[in-house]
């Protein structure tokens, strides 16, 4: 049976776009190719047609996931400069639908610790992604922001929205993505003291008072 041309690529983003969801969803180990060639709706001996290895399919899914995670989540609001920008990413990125997105969500917090017991390409792929994400943010802060201030930026919004997805409590999850938020924005200088904020400073800045011994 002759395949009309382009049958093989559409084929292969198929199946991109499957691992890519799957592994997001439950993880590089517990999902096996035969899993991933069902979602693609294709039958499983067709695999090796298309990747070597699953080693190959992860390092692949990985840079699609990026993609797709990147048109969802970040390029929205690219017409945006400088704390406009800043202040969207943060938001968007640590907000309860970017959590409650695992399938379409950043592949950083979602696979990061998968990739970290995976083979070096898969990891490079992972790096290429972080290092990306560090200039974008980087480039879109200016001189406002020293390089460790982004770094940590960036840590604090793919770590936070990481441990708002471990815990089973939701009011917890809410105050992780708050306080990384928080955090976060007063990195990249975005923070404005408002009235509560300077009455709060004020009033943590004061000297406790020694509880009398009974």
């Amino acid at each position: 049976m002759r395949y009309p041309s382009g049958h093989k690529h559409e084929s292969r983003e198929r199946i991109l776009s499957a691992a890519a969801k799957l592994f997001r969803r439950r993880g590089l180990d517990a999902t096996g190719v035969d899993a991933v060639m069902a979602a693609a709706g294709l039958t499983a001996g067709g695999f090796y047609a298309h990747f070597r290895s699953k080693e190959a399919l992860i390092a692949a899914a990985v840079s699609k996931a990026g993609e797709k995670a990147h048109a969802r989540w970040i390029a929205p609001f690219e017409d945006l400069r400088g704390q406009a920008w800043l202040r969207a990413f943060v938001e968007r990125y640590l907000s309860e639908g970017h959590r409650d997105d695992r399938d379409a969500g950043c592949t950083l917090p979602s696979l990061s610790g998968d990739v970290a017991r995976s083979s070096v390409a898969a990891r490079r792929h992972v790096e290429a992604q972080l290092r990306g994400l560090f200039e974008l943010v980087a480039a879109r802060s200016g001189s406002t922001a020293e390089r460790e201030q982004v770094l940590g930026a960036v840590a604090l919004c793919v770590g936070g929205l990481l441990l708002s997805r471990v815990v089973v409590d939701e009011r917890l999850s809410g105050e992780i993505l708050g306080a990384c938020k928080q955090s976060a924005e007063r990195l990249l200088e975005l923070e404005r003291r408002g009235p509560k904020t300077e009455r709060r400073a004020r009033t943590t800045a004061r000297p406790r008072r020694k509880q009398a011994t009974r």
